[in-house]
């Protein structure tokens, strides 16, 4: 039996309509997902905080901060730190893009992963060896019952 020449003409018409419907739908998504990528940023920080750097969605460095303390670090230390704190934040960028392209699949928009999309590998957290935080001398201020002049009573206090 053959299809009514005007049934085809429908079916066809649908078929149509629904492949430019789908190719407009990936369009969209494409462009989405290309805004969402750009706007990718990955950061991380040391243990203390320390050493911050964010890098954009391909791992380049944006920002790398770091506090008055690194100053006091051995350079070995601070470059194996800082090294670390980029393999971190190039990491969290990696997921966050990996992550844009994991929902258009679910949602059936592409059918599996761009092949450069590898898992970002598992960094380890990082802690910069530093002098010990919080334990700067007291301040003495001495106390103001005591007579004469200062350096009477600040011979003394236990210095």
């Amino acid at each position: 039996m053959t299809e009514d020449p005007q049934a085809r003409a429908a079916r066809l018409r649908a078929q149509s309509e629904e492949g430019a419907t789908n190719a407009d739908r990936r369009l969209r998504a494409k462009e989405w997902a290309e805004k969402q990528v750009a706007a990718v940023r990955g950061t991380a920080s040391s243990e203390h905080g320390d050493v911050t750097a964010t890098v954009d969605h391909s791992g380049l460095l944006l920002r790398l901060e770091l506090s008055p303390l690194t100053k006091q670090a051995k350079q070995d230390d601070l470059a194996h730190a800082i090294t670390a704190v980029v393999r971190q934040a190039t990491a969290d960028a990696r997921n966050q893009v990996r992550e844009v392209y994991v929902r258009l699949r679910n949602e059936g928009v592409i059918r599996s992963l761009p092949p450069f999309l590898l898992p970002a590998p598992e960094v380890p957290a990082v802690a910069l060896a530093l002098p010990v935080r919080g334990n700067a001398p007291v301040k003495r201020t001495g106390d103001h019952t005591e007579e004469g002049p200062p350096e009477s009573w600040l011979k003394d206090e236990p210095w």
